[in-house]
C-alpha cells in the first residue's frame, strides 16, 4: 500500500508508515466520516434541499479536502443556486487533485463551450453588484431595475431574488416580495433566509390587519351613538302630552347637536385617528427599514469575511497541493511538513505553547535549498508572519515529556513520538522520557530505533525504574 502522506510503500497489517510514522487508521476514519457527510449531502441535494446539501458537503471537505466527489457535487449545488463563481472554484480545486477521469473537467468544458451562457451569468453578477452599490447610496429604484435584469439573465440567482424581495418589503409591496421568495424556495426548498423573510412578511401583515380592525371598530361606535340619538328623537315625537313648541325646540337642539358632532367632532376624531395611524405606520416602516438595513450590513460584512477566508483557504490549499507534488522533486519534504502543520494550526485557531514549539522545529528544519523555490519562500514568509512567536518559544525537556506522555496515554503514538524525540534532544538524562521514547518507537513499528534506545537506557540507568521491562523488550526484539 502507498502511504498517503509520504508516498512510500507500507505494510497494511502494521498500520503505520515506517518512513514517516503516518497512522493509516487516521486516514481510514477520515475517509469514512467524509463519505458519510457526502452521502447526506447527496440525499439532501436529491430532495432539492440545496442549502442543507451545501452545508453537509462543506463538512465533508473540512474532514478530507481530497474528497473529489464531494467537491464536484458542491460545485453543482452552487451552480444550481445561481453562484457559478463558487462552482468553478470548487471544480478547479477538484481537478488539481484528480486530473484523469474527473467529471469536473467535463463541467468546466461545458461552461466554456457555451460562452453566451457564461457571459449572461457574469453580467447577472455585475448587475447584482451594481444593485448592492445602488442600495448603499439610496438608489432603490435603480437597484430594482438591476435586480430584475439579473434574475432575467440567471433565473436561479437566489441572492438576487432575496434582495429584490427585501426592497419590496421596505416599500410595503408584500405580494411582490412574497412572489420573489417563493421563487427561491422553488429552487432551494429549505432556504433559511427566504423562510425568515416570509415570517417577517406575515408578522407585518398581521400588525396592519390589527390596526385596521381597531380603526373600524372605533368608527362603528361613533355611528352607533348617532343612531341612538335619532331613535330618542323619534320616541319624543310619539308622545302626545308634550307641547309641540317644546318638542320643536328639543328637536332643533338635537339637530344642532348632531350637526355639531357630525361636522366638527367626528371629522376631528377621524383626522386624529388617521394621523395616529399614519404616524404608527411610518414609525413601523422606519423601524422595519432600519432592521432590513442592519440585516443587509451584517450580511455584507459576513459575506466579505467569508470571501476573504475562502480566498485564503483556497490559496493555501492550492499552494499545499503544489508543494505536495514538488516535495520529492525539490527535496522539499521539510517544507511540506512545515506547511501541513501550519495549515492544521490555522484550521484549529489559536496555537498553544507546545504547538508553537513543534512549528519552530519544522521551520528550522527547512533548508536553504528548499527555499530556492519562489512559491516555497512565499509560504515560509507567510508562516513567520502569522506565527512570529514560533521563532522565540522555548520548552524544557520535562515540559516536552509531559506533553508526549499525555498523547501516549491517548494512544496517539505518532504525535507523542515527536515530543519524546525533542525532549531527548534537550536532555538525554531524563529516564522516563528515554523509556517512553524507545517504547513508542516499538509501538509504531520502528524496532531498530527502539532497540537502540533500550540499549542506551540500560547503559545510562542500570538500576532504573523500568530496567526489568526494558530487558524483557530487548530479549523480545532480538529473537
Amino acid at each position: 500500500m502507498i502511504c498517503p502522506k509520504c508516498g512510500a510503500n507500507m505494510i497494511i497489517s502494521k498500520g503505520v508508515c515506517a518512513k514517516c510514522g503516518y497512522d493509516i487508521e487516521v486516514n481510514r476514519q477520515t475517509r469514512k466520516y467524509s463519505c458519510y457527510f457526502y452521502n447526506r449531502g447527496l440525499e439532501r441535494a436529491r430532495n432539492r434541499d440545496l442549502s442543507g446539501a451545501a452545508d453537509m458537503l462543506r463538512r465533508a471537505l473540512k474532514i478530507s479536502k481530497k474528497n473529489v466527489d464531494a467537491r464536484n457535487l458542491l460545485g453543482l449545488v452552487y451552480c444550481e443556486m445561481g453562484d457559478p463563481v463558487s462552482a468553478i472554484q470548487e471544480w478547479i480545486i477538484s481537478r488539481s487533485f484528480l486530473e484523469e477521469n474527473n467529471p469536473a473537467t467535463q463541467y468546466l468544458e461545458t461552461l466554456r463551450s457555451n460562452p453566451s451562457k457564461l457571459d449572461n451569468l457574469n453580467l447577472a453578477i455585475r448587475k447584482y453588484n451594481g444593485a448592492v452599490d445602488a442600495v448603499a447610496h439610496d438608489g432603490d429604484d435603480l437597484a430594482i431595475l438591476q435586480l430584475k435584469k439579473a434574475v432575467s439573465l440567471n433565473p436561479k440567482f437566489i441572492r438576487a431574488w432575496q434582495m429584490l424581495a427585501l426592497i419590496y418589503m421596505k416599500y410595503g409591496q408584500m405580494d411582490k416580495a412574497r412572489t420573489c421568495l417563493r421563487k427561491t424556495l422553488a429552487i432551494d426548498v429549505t432556504n433559511t433566509t427566504s423562510m425568515k423573510y416570509l415570517r417577517e412578511i406575515r408578522a407585518m401583515l398581521r400588525a396592519n390587519r390589527k390596526l385596521k380592525v381597531a380603526v373600524e371598530e372605533q368608527e362603528d361606535e361613533q355611528e352607533a351613538e348617532v343612531v341612538t340619538t335619532k331613535t330618542y328623537a323619534s320616541y319624543l315625537e310619539e308622545q302626545d302630552h308634550i307641547d309641540y313648541r317644546v318638542l320643536i325646540s328639543l328637536l332643533i337642539g338635537i339637530f344642532l347637536g348632531i350637526m355639531v358632532v357630525y361636522f366638527l367632532v367626528v371629522p376631528g376624531i377621524k383626522t386624529g385617528m388617521r394621523q395616529e395611524f399614519k404616524g404608527t405606520q411610518a414609525e413601523y416602516a422606519e423601524q422595519m427599514s432600519k432592521y432590513l438595513t442592519d440585516i443587509d450590513a451584517l450580511e455584507k460584512e459576513a459575506q466579505s469575511l467569508r470571501n476573504k477566508i475562502d480566498m485564503q483557504e483556497t490559496e493555501l490549499e492550492a499552494n499545499a497541493a503544489e508543494l505536495e507534488d514538488l516535495r520529492d522533486k525539490a527535496g522539499g519534504i521539510n517544507m511540506f511538513n512545515m506547511t501541513a502543520y501550519y495549515l492544521n494550526l490555522r484550521q484549529k485557531g489559536e496555537a498553544t505553547k507546545d504547538e508553537l514549539f513543534i512549528l519552530q522545529k519544522r521551520i528550522n528544519a527547512v533548508s536553504q535549498e528548499e527555499l530556492s523555490n519562489e512559491m516555497a519562500k512565499q509560504i515560509y514568509d507567510r508562516v513567520l508572519a502569522d506565527y512570529p512567536d514560533a521563532k522565540s518559544v522555548t520548552m524544557t525537556s520535562s515540559e516536552l515529556y509531559e506533553k508526549g506522555r499525555a498523547l501516549y496515554d491517548k494512544s496517539r503514538y505518532t504525535e507523542a513520538l515527536e515530543y519524546f524525540t525533542y525532549s531527548y534532544e534537550k536532555s538525554a538524562d531524563n529516564e522516563k522520557n528515554m523509556y517512553y521514547l524507545a517504547r513508542t518507537y516499538q509501538l509504531t513499528g520502528n524496532n531498530t530505533a527502539a532497540l537502540r534506545y533500550y540499549n542506551e537506557y540500560t547503559e545510562r540507568f542500570p538500576e532504573g525504574e523500568f530496567i526489568s521491562s526494558v530487558n524483557g523488550y530487548i530479549k523480545q526484539l532480538q529473537q
